[in-house]
């Protein structure tokens, strides 16, 4: 797994490249939120353009990312989410906790 992180403004794009699957991606991505919310970043979309599958342990590393931006009174939208990992979220009732979009455009807007 790839993890870019860009700044735009206040929000931090953080685009990932493959299987999200657990073990080292997953802290991998753990870290790197940890890290930019140790720097003060409070606005995160996450871009699922490249993540072609996630299993339960990957999900539980977005809920994990999830969680700890909350604590810090942060905010998180998912957008390129695939119709595989979109109707995942469906079945777990994941939905109603993330926000996702079509777009990187419309997640940032969602920001604001």
């Amino acid at each position: 797994m790839r993890i870019k992180a860009d700044v735009d403004g206040d929000i931090v794009v953080v685009s990932l490249a493959g299987k999200l699957m657990g073990g080292p991606e997953s802290e991998a991505l753990r870290g790197e939120i940890k890290k930019l919310l140790d720097d003060g970043v409070r606005k995160f979309v996450i871009n699922m353009k490249g993540v072609p599958w996630i299993n339960s342990t990957g999900l539980g590393a977005l809920m994990a990312v999830y969680a700890s931006i909350q604590r810090a009174q942060g905010a998180l939208r998912l957008c390129h989410v695939s119709d595989r990992i979109q109707s995942l979220f469906m079945i777990t009732k994941l939905l109603t906790i993330f926000e996702t979009f079509h777009d990187e455009a419309a997640a940032k807007a969602a920001l604001k």
